[in-house]
């Protein structure tokens, strides 16, 4: 048994006195006895039969849960909705699919408010897949008041929980007030394999290829760096792209091995990411001059 954080309560009675012991981590199990030994020899036992008892109930319930799913995925929805409905006070797995069964109506009536209610439940308890669904409802007005606010609040605990598509989501939610929070989440999204996050965003690099890098750049404190970089958008990309009615602006700048230099689409140059000859290529080519090879550019 792992180590116990307790506290323990002296106590007196018409019996004499005593000891009361509970542990910090599961306050409910106590143990008592006439010296803090018995009292602390007491609590271990009742708290290794709750942890026994815990643990049962957990293996029933994932076997009914593997039960449910074998039964939904042979269309038996009827058993499948019993088994989560009676697992659904506690069982935050069984609240969203049973939510699941009342979006898409399968053997029950569709009800969206009853699935929304069984998500928030869900989600209030930490459950990452109930959070994006609320993402969404509350994105899109389902089964609820939209709310913009709420839903990237949701998305984000969803995001926090590596769902790529969550981050796409929060990504494009965020872009027209929290640009810097917006292309962090598109990249995490893109990097997980989101398609369209990697289609939305571009990624242009020759640091597989670069062999040698800008050692005065490099020994620039980042402040420094960062103003180069600035320096570039200004004095050499700027003429060029405005040519086209469009530009960059710079939403953020990290150092390191391979510096990256994350690049906002501004005006018409939003579309002209699409190719080797592209925007993006000159854009590149322009830094490598300056800054040096060893870069990432991300451009949204």
């Amino acid at each position: 048994m792992e180590e116990l954080h307790t506290h323990y309560h002296y106590f007196s009675n018409e019996e004499g006195d005593g000891y009361e012991i509970y542990s910090c981590e599961y306050p409910d199990v106590k143990g008592y006895g006439d010296t803090y030994e018995e009292a602390m020899d007491d609590m271990k036992r009742n708290l290794d039969r709750y942890l026994q008892r815990i643990k049962g109930e957990k293996m029933e319930a994932e076997s009914l849960m593997e039960q449910a799913i074998a039964a939904y995925d042979a269309k038996d929805f009827l058993k499948a909705k019993a088994i989560w409905e009676s697992l659904s006070n506690t069982n935050t797995d069984a609240m969203v699919n049973l939510g699941t069964m009342y979006v898409k109506g399968f053997g029950v009536a569709k009800n969206i408010h009853e699935a929304f209610t069984l998500f928030d439940r869900a989600a209030s308890q930490g459950h990452e897949v109930a959070a994006f669904y609320l993402g969404g409802m509350y994105e899109n007005g389902i089964g609820t008041s939209p709310d913009a606010q709420k839903s990237i609040q949701y998305y984000t605990v969803a995001a926090e929980a590596d769902m790529a598509t969550a981050q796409l989501k929060l990504a494009i939610l965020l872009r027209n007030e929290d640009i810097l929070n917006s292309m962090k989440w598109m990249i995490k999204a893109a990097h997980a394999g989101e398609s369209q996050a990697q289609s939305l965003l571009t990624y242009v690099s020759n640091q597989a290829e670069a062999s040698d890098i800008n050692v005065a750049f490099r020994m620039m404190d980042e402040s420094s760096q960062r103003a180069k970089v600035e320096m570039v958008i200004s004095e050499n990309l700027a003429p060029i792209l405005a040519s086209d009615g469009g530009g960059v602006e710079l939403v953020n700048y990290v150092s390191g091995d391979a510096p990256e230099i994350w690049l906002r689409y501004l005006g018409a140059c939003s579309g002209c990411h699409l190719g080797p000859t592209s925007t993006a290529g000159m854009i590149l080519e322009q830094f490598e001059n300056v800054i040096d090879k060893k870069i990432v550019i991300y451009l949204w």
